[in-house]
């Protein structure tokens, strides 16, 4: 991040359609905005997007909601912005991942209640989620979930605890280090 710089979380909702990523990134851009980081998808036809940019200082909470207003205004479909300034204390080490990330993927029928089952085993063994994705097909649901398990005593008692967990709501959990899940995972092409 360079310096003498803000950085704000800003999240947008539509109705899906063309150009919303270019309108957003665009208006960042003209504000002189960093993006670090987003996320984005597509739910049921509405476009979500959470991102962390980082603005000179002079440019001001109200500045930015002012530029994105301009989006909306313009907008064919109205759009949804929340705005919010990290914390000076809560600013990133420049590290997304902790060294004690975990992937945990739990897969099984699916049903009412699925993620509330599954995140109820991270909240009682003191498991944070960091990221959360889910799909569905075919009558099962898959939820993949990058945890920190910084704050959990003992790998072999969660590991247990996870056995015992899956054997009794009837769901596959395979829980595995960050590193060897990227590992396994990604593909790293060549760029020339």
């Amino acid at each position: 991040m360079r310096t003498n710089q803000n950085q704000y979380v800003i999240s947008i909702m539509s109705r899906d359609r063309v150009g919303i990523v270019h309108e957003v990134s665009q208006s960042i851009c003209d504000l002189d905005g960093n993006i670090a980081d987003i996320r984005q998808s597509v739910l049921c036809g509405y476009f979500t997007m959470i991102l962390l940019a980082s603005f000179p200082s002079s440019v001001s909470h109200r500045d930015i909601e002012r530029k994105l207003a301009e989006v909306d205004a313009r907008s064919e479909t109205a759009i949804d912005v929340a705005v919010k300034k990290v914390d000076v204390d809560g600013r990133p080490s420049g590290k997304t991942i902790p060294d004690n990330a975990y992937v945990l993927t739990a897969t099984g029928p699916d049903r009412v209640g699925f993620v509330a089952t599954v995140s109820s085993f991270c909240a009682n063994n003191n498991i944070n989620i960091l990221d959360l994705s889910t799909t569905s097909a075919n009558g099962e649901y898959v939820m993949i979930l990058i945890t920190d398990l910084s704050k959990c005593p003992s790998m072999e008692a969660i590991r247990r605890d996870l056995q015992d967990f899956a054997r009794e709501k009837g769901l596959r959990i395979v829980l595995q280090h960050y590193d060897i899940f990227r590992a396994v995972n990604e593909i790293n092409l060549p760029i020339h």
